[in-house]
């Protein structure tokens, strides 16, 4: 990211249809502009059941985001429910090109490149890389190895799939919206980097996000995240007595 670099996000829930403009400020961070959500009823229980109000909707949140931040949004990230969100862990060793002049960042993109080399489940795709530790040769696991002096290093990862089908769907209806897909994001792991603090990041927690229809659930072990669904509400209806 760059200072000055447009972030958009999209939250597409059961009721509501949200969006988020973001501006990278000086210090690195994302700071929002503009905050503006829409009625939707094309969900339920988690399922797309009407594209085009979907679509509408997204739409409509958009122009009013637009409008409030007074620029034109062409794209933007999605959050992705638990259900369709599938987290396979993996860890690999990654031998440094020049052990003398410490761990490149080229070091470190290869091994980010090399450790999503799995054998992809049939219907799903890769949307993210999550980073869970660096270990050096001596053992000791750092947050940031470039610079490090080591041979080699370990790198430990959540790869994250989602399932094709939603994905084709859901890049469908932002088209119909006038809007390109950048890119999706488990819902869990969007409310993890929002809600907790430092100190929290490090702790063993279960995230869970209670909709109008649907509880959404993350479990984190520290940097590891390990497990997400989504549970539907059950609706309880008084019968009237006669």
């Amino acid at each position: 990211m760059a200072i000055g670099d447009i972030i958009v996000g999209l939250d597409i829930g059961t009721s509501k249809v949200s969006a988020i403009v973001g501006e990278v400020n000086n210090f690195n961070q994302i700071e929002m502009i503009s905050s503006t959500k829409c009625k939707c009823n094309g969900i339920q229980k988690g399922k797309i059941v009407d594209e085009d109000d979907i679509s509408l909707s997204v739409a409509k949140a958009i122009q009013d985001a637009e409008e409030e931040a007074n620029l034109k949004i062409h794209s933007a990230y999605i959050t992705v429910p638990g259900k369709y969100i599938t987290i396979v862990q993996n860890s690999i060793i990654k031998e440094v090109k020049d052990k003398y002049a410490g761990i490149s960042v080229k070091d470190v993109g290869a091994s980010i490149m090399q450790i999503r080399d799995i054998e992809i489940p049939e219907g799903k795709a890769i949307i993210d890389i999550v980073t869970e530790s660096f270990i050096l040769d001596n053992g000791e696991e750092v947050k940031d190895p470039v610079g490090c002096l080591s041979s080699n290093f370990t790198i430990q990862a959540q790869i994250i799939l989602v399932d094709k089908e939603y994905m084709k769907k859901m890049s469908s209806i932002l088209k119909k919206a006038g809007i390109e897909l950048d890119g999706m994001v488990p819902t869990a792991l969007a409310e993890r980097n929002l809600i907790l603090d430092r100190n929290e990041l490090n702790d063993n927690i279960m995230l869970l996000d209670i909709g109008a229809g649907n509880i959404e659930m993350g479990v984190f072990e520290g940097n590891k995240f390990i497990y997400t669904n989504t549970i539907p509400l059950r609706r309880r209806y008084n019968k009237k007595r006669h």
